[in-house]
């Protein structure tokens, strides 16, 4: 059964912009560092960046909230499998609140030139 559903689109070019106004003060203050080692490491950075706060704000619009004093961007973070599929690994307040509501997320991600797309849908665990 279906929690929540979340999709959130962010143009690349207003990422590139904050990136570069305000540098790694925004970058740690939004990206776990695993998020931000990964990007640095790509061609089209801000491309990446704005996959990933796409996938953030998804997230917190699936689990009906919007991003509040309780959550924060820290605890939504992008992984990708060995086989290349991204999946959410949750911190803080948000894994507490998944785990404890027994919430599972399922994430899709997409970008062109120009936008990036994150689609989030959180589900009950299947009980067998």
């Amino acid at each position: 059964m279906i929690f929540g559903i979340g999709i959130d689109i962010q143009e690349i070019k207003a990422m590139d912009r904050i990136i570069r106004r305000q540098g790694h003060h925004f970058l740690d203050k939004v990206f776990t560092s695993n998020e931000i080692a990964y990007c640095l490491q790509k061609r089209e950075q801000s491309q990446h960046f704005a996959a990933r706060w796409a996938v953030k704000e998804a997230f917190f619009k699936a689990l009906g909230t919007g991003v509040s004093g309780r959550y924060r961007f820290l605890d939504v973070e992008t992984i990708h499998l060995t086989s290349g599929q991204p999946v959410i690994q949750l911190h803080g307040m948000a894994e507490a609140f998944c785990r404890r509501e027994g919430l599972q997320s399922h994430v899709s991600i997409s970008h062109s030139r120009a936008y990036a797309v994150g689609q989030v849908i959180l589900s009950y665990y299947e009980r067998k």
